[in-house]
């Protein structure tokens, strides 16, 4: 996996044009919302990105991979704002390790006891926002909305049908 991650990130910075869509190629950075993460964001041609987000899910013991294709186009118009984009696009995601507990009250003096469920979820995903270059700074800043449908294993598992974050990169 290391080796991997190397050598993504040394074709990102070294081997790689930039796109004329967006300023930049690839990012990487954190997600702050009800799935809270990492993420990366790597344009494979002009207005077109795949995006992975690396999150704890739904604030559970856990894990959740996303990923997604997106397409990128002008807020307004290029000599208004420069590096402020539209995205749109969708794609899906796998979960897993979750742990739900809930309680089982019983007829004794010491109360009850707790049942932990581990499960699975996948789903497919939407998304759109917006992101904006900072052209001073390597850093770009997205605000987006990402509704998603879950299928999960377990009958007490949580479930949700929208998810918003802040995304934070940096730019190489």
């Amino acid at each position: 996996m290391k080796k991997i991650l190397i050598v993504f990130l040394f074709l990102s910075v070294f081997g790689l044009n930039k796109s004329d869509g967006q300023d930049y190629k690839t990012s990487v950075g954190v997600r702050g919302g009800w799935t809270s993460g990492l993420t990366a964001k790597h344009f494979i041609k002009e207005g077109r990105a795949i995006e992975a987000i690396l999150s704890s899910g739904y604030g559970y013991r856990g894990f959740q991979i996303t990923g997604l294709y997106e397409i990128h186009k002008p807020a307004f118009t290029k000599q208004e704002v420069e590096g402020l984009f539209w995205f749109f696009g969708g794609g899906a995601h796998f979960g897993g390790g979750y742990r739900y507990e809930h309680f089982h009250p019983n007829n004794s003096w010491w109360g009850g006891t707790y049942h932990t469920h581990n499960y699975v979820a996948f789903g497919i995903d939407g998304i759109f926002g917006i992101e904006y270059k900072i052209d001073e700074l390597p850093i770009t800043l997205g605000l987006d909305v990402k509704p998603y449908f879950d299928i999960v294993t377990e009958r007490d598992a949580p479930y949700g049908f929208w998810d918003s974050a802040i995304s934070i990169r940096y730019v190489f």
